[in-house]
């Protein structure tokens, strides 16, 4: 969620949308999205795996971080529930995004709607 400082770095059309967030669901300028990137994206001595599940919104965040995206990015990403999405850390070199919403683990009937319509 942009404070009142970083609204202008976000589309108006996305504006209307985000003032309906509730106020208990609002991480203002993604802090803590950005302590939980700092977390999960770095590297050490030893190879390491680690499996995150959570909100669609969490993962369109680490997706604009890995491609190094402006920040209101993480918006206008689209995915489907259960969709996997892999990114990679590796030393040295800039993140990878891997794979993005991979849904052919799931039955075709059973990967529901998109959500486009959420911001419409």
């Amino acid at each position: 969620m942009p404070s009142s400082a970083q609204r202008a770095a976000y589309p108006e059309r996305f504006l209307p949308w985000l003032d309906d967030v509730p106020s208990a669901e609002r991480d203002d300028d993604a802090a803590r999205l950005q302590v939980t990137v700092a977390h999960f994206g770095t590297t050490t001595e030893q190879d390491r795996h680690e499996l995150l599940i959570t909100h669609k919104f969490v993962i369109s965040w680490f997706v604009r971080h890995v491609l190094d995206a402006p920040a209101w990015r993480w918006i206008g990403l689209n995915q489907a529930n259960c969709g996997l999405t892999i990114v990679q850390w590796d030393t040295d070199l800039p993140p990878t995004l891997v794979r993005f919403n991979d849904v052919g683990h799931i039955p075709p009937a059973l990967r529901g709607e998109d959500s486009l319509h959420l911001l419409s």
